[in-house]
């Protein structure tokens, strides 16, 4: 029997399975809550799979990242490409593959963290520290949130200061591969006002060469509340340098297997990325009535990315040297109301986003030559929407939800090509862009009650997502000069039925969901070119189970069954690369005192396409499983843990891409080996 079939079973077994439970010590994974950036009341009520991670889950899991601790809840696979520390890592919700980082929406207090770029979501420069909670939406959050949430939403919201006294902690840790971490806290609340700060640093050898991380991390907020008001300050920055280990290559061939023979080491000594940011958000809430809350916040966000990536094959002629600045504004006014209907309780949220871009990115053939840049590509996009959802109850038992939103992006694009710049002799400019693009996103679902146990819920839903920069600024392969394609925008139709299951210490869901996906954009390995591709399908199966066994043991299961295909074009019926049918894991938690605590957690992920691999003719990257342990313990203020990460040392690999020149060769970038951490710290 596989590690999948135990994982089966556990879900199972945990709705069954005898014992007493304290209730105090039950986590609520359905929690009703009431939250400041989208004032999400009654998360439970919604026609949707839907998980919320409180503070309590993120400092027990053995997951020593965010990344890792979202792929032990079902339906979520992540894609890791350089280390353990998530820095570039890719969280896919519903089986997107190689455009996760697109299709799952992540945002920070309700604010987007995906850009307009391909660049992934940096989760290394959120401390884990400053997380209160973690709402997971799968297949939904898109009228609250906006485009991109096509396979869910990701809702990271940060810790709110404390009201009174002052308040923080330390903590160091040692890490395998020369890593050193530092993490610091600090919360003061007096009268009207209070403030919290986090921070942390990060440096780390790597697991392979050229593998170093260094990071930097700042979050503060401030706040001043009157009565029936308050004003707030949020402040956030980050930096991070990071080297670049590249792939190992396999080609049997030639006897090649640098991933076997030489899993560690690096072919691309010279390639490296470095990114800056900082960020800035103020706003007001009030209470206009006793059902009304109005909230007005306007964001700013800067990011600045340079990265090398040399050409070792022809003595730097096809290198890349890229340095981007990206600046977004946001206005994001919204207003609940609190409301009855046929004397039934209801909640109605309306708002309106307003996001506006600059994207200045020059792209010469080394850091050298900065100063020449090839091109200069500068790129404006503004995003203007109008949202409403209600909530209403309509009997005892049955919430009805109905929400849409309407909205327009448009998008100047145009490129500064220098012909005499070192490198450009075989180049083109791409003509300027300017286009406008309007979609409507649409939810319509209903919750039932049904008995004092079960809940039923079903929704149909649609969602929309925009092309990036990065996927519209290509090469035309019929005349192979520089353009800005008018890729369309994508859209999905789906459907979701699901039951949530609760019954003293035990909690068990079941979902089941289909999308619809035309113009899906996507990478074509045969023209070499992003494009509409023909309409593609994902349908799958989530369960997910826990039960406090007793005053000590808490069990946790999730499985998720994903299958994402195509449904027309040359590529009809067969797989969409680097989606894994099969997911899960098991987790158990034993508390024999208050002050000890010892977590395990089980992940597999099953095999999926190699990318590229849109003809499935390839083989298939293997499936792994990783057990994480970590015990944790304390007296007084001293508190300590220790960890392992990948227990029995899993040689694995998320993401590999084939040759299409080859017909046995492929890339893949291996993930670390066993990893050991020890770390004190103290609150005062």
């Amino acid at each position: 029997m596989g590690p999948l079939f135990f994982i089966l079973v556990a879900v199972l077994a945990c709705c069954f399975c005898s014992g007493t439970a304290l209730a105090e010590t039950v986590i609520e994974r359905n929690a009703v809550i009431v939250t400041s950036t989208r004032l999400m009341e009654g998360m439970a009520r919604l026609p949707a799979s839907v998980t919320v991670l409180t503070t309590q889950d993120i400092h027990r899991s053995p997951a020593q990242t965010l990344p890792e601790l979202l792929a032990l809840e079902s339906g979520i696979s992540v894609r890791n490409l350089y280390g353990s520390h998530a820095e570039r890592a890719a969280v896919d919700i519903r089986g997107f593959g190689a455009t996760a980082t697109q299709n799952t929406l992540i945002l920070l207090d309700g604010r987007r963290l995906n850009d307009i770029d391909l660049s992934a979501v940096d989760f290394s420069a959120v401390p884990l520290n400053s997380i209160a909670r973690i709402e997971i939406i799968r297949g939904s959050g898109g009228v609250l949130y906006g485009d991109g949430a096509v396979g869910g939403a990701i809702n990271i919201v940060t810790q709110q200061p404390g009201r009174t006294g002052t308040s923080g902690n330390a903590t160091l840790t040692g890490e395998s591969y020369k890593t050193r971490r530092f993490d610091a806290a600090v919360s003061h609340g007096q009268e009207l006002l209070a403030f919290n700060a986090f921070a942390n640093s990060i440096d780390s050898g790597g697991y392979r060469r050229n593998n170093a991380l260094e990071q930097n991390n700042l979050q503060a907020d401030l706040r001043l509340s009157q009565e029936q008001s308050e004003w707030f300050l949020k402040f956030g920055a980050d930096e991070q340098s990071l080297r670049l280990p590249g792939e190992r290559r396999v080609n049997p061939g030639l006897g090649i297997d640098e991933l076997t023979n030489d899993r560690r080491g690096t072919a691309r000594p010279h390639d490296y990325a470095d990114q800056a940011g900082n960020s800035l958000t103020a706003g007001y809430s009030r209470f206009l009535s006793a059902d009304q809350e109005l909230i007005l916040d306007a964001g700013y966000r800067h990011k600045n990315q340079k990265a090398f990536f040399d050409d070792y094959d022809f003595g730097g002629a096809f290198a890349n040297f890229v340095d981007t600045d990206l600046v977004t504004g946001s206005l994001t006014p919204r207003l609940t109301t609190r409301h009855r209907f046929l004397d039934q309780p209801g909640v109605l949220i309306t708002g309106l986003d307003y996001y506006r871009s600059e994207y200045n990115s020059d792209r010469a053939l080394n850091p050298s030559t900065a100063g020449m840049p090839i091109h200069r590509l500068n790129v404006s996009q503004t995003s203007v929407a109008i949202y409403g959802q209600n909530t209403s109850d309509i009997s005892d038992t049955l919430t009805l939800t109905a929400g849409a939103r309407l909205q327009q992006v448009r998008v100047q694009a145009h490129d500064d090509f220098n012909p005499a710049a070192p490198g450009g002799a075989f180049g083109s400019g791409a003509p300027d862009r300017r286009s406008t693009d309007n979609q409507h996103i649409l939810d319509l679902g209903m919750r039932r009650q049904w008995g004092a146990k079960w809940s039923l819920y079903g929704k149909i839903g649609r969602s929309a997502r925009f092309a990036t920069v990065d996927e519209f600024f290509q090469t035309d392969p019929n005349n192979f000069l520089q353009t800005f394609s008018p890729l369309k925008p994508q859209t999905a139709e789906t459907i979701d039925l699901g039951a949530d299951y609760t019954e003293g210490a035990t909690r068990f869901s079941i979902g089941i969901y289909r999308m619809d996906l035309r113009k899906e954009i996507h990478f074509n390995p045969a023209t070499f070119v992003n494009e509409n591709l023909d309409p593609t399908r994902r349908h799958g199966l989530t369960l997910s189970s826990s039960r406090q066994l007793n005053d000590h043991w808490r069990v946790t299961a999730d499985y998720a069954r994903t299958r994402a295909t195509f449904r027309e074009g040359s590529f009809a019926g067969n797989e969409v690369p680097l989606v894994a049918r099969d997911t899960g894991s098991l987790s158990f938690l034993w508390s024999p005192k208050d002050t000890l605590t010892l977590s395990a957690a089980a992940r597999y992920t099953g095999t999926k396409r190699f990318d590229n691999d849109q003809t499935n003719t390839f083989a298939r990257i293997p499936a792994y499983t990783t057990v994480d342990l970590k015990l944790m313990g304390g007296n007084n203020a001293w508190r300590w843990q220790a960890a392992v990460s990948n227990l029995f040392n899993e040689e694995a690999f998320d993401y590999g891409i084939r040759s299409t020149s080859s017909p046995s060769t492929y890339n893949a970038y291996p993930l670390p080996e066993r990893n050991l951490s020890f770390s004190v710290g103290r609150d005062f």
